[in-house]
């Protein structure tokens, strides 16, 4: 017999990480937030932002909030899925749509180019990201 316990609100490491994005002075609503942790070890924390750009972070596997650390962060910011633009290649499926156009400099897409970075301390943090081209 296999047994699963499972808890609300994240283990007793989980430090709670809300914030605010915004880009050019505004703020920046339905934008993937993510934080990638410097150490291969850690677990990798995301959220999405709401209509005033406030996000709050969750970690699949260990619910609200991340492990303290350092992490490189990402956003994502897409305008609505559209169809194919011609000559733009897909996987040829009939009513295929395209992800949305860049809404922000595509630099912010990885961790590696943002310059993004956080360090999550125990307790609850606030992290605001304030973007420009």
């Amino acid at each position: 017999m296999i047994t699963f316990i499972t808890g609300c609100g994240g283990g007793s490491n989980m430090s709670a990480v809300s914030g605010k994005v915004t880009y050019k002075g505004n703020p920046l609503p339905n934008a993937d937030v993510t934080f990638s942790p410097e150490s291969s070890a850690g677990t990798p924390a995301a959220g999405r932002t709401d209509a005033s750009g406030s996000f709050v972070l969750s970690t699949p596997s260990k619910g609200q909030g991340a492990s303290p650390g350092k992490y490189r962060v990402h956003v994502i910011a897409r305008g609505p899925d559209r169809p194919p633009k011609p000559g733009e290649t897909g996987s040829g499926m009939p009513g295929e749509m395209m992800p949305g156009d860049a809404l922000i400099p595509m630099k912010y897409f990885a961790p590696d180019s943002s310059g993004l970075t956080f360090e999550v301390k125990k307790g609850s943090n606030t992290a605001n990201f304030e973007l420009t081209n």
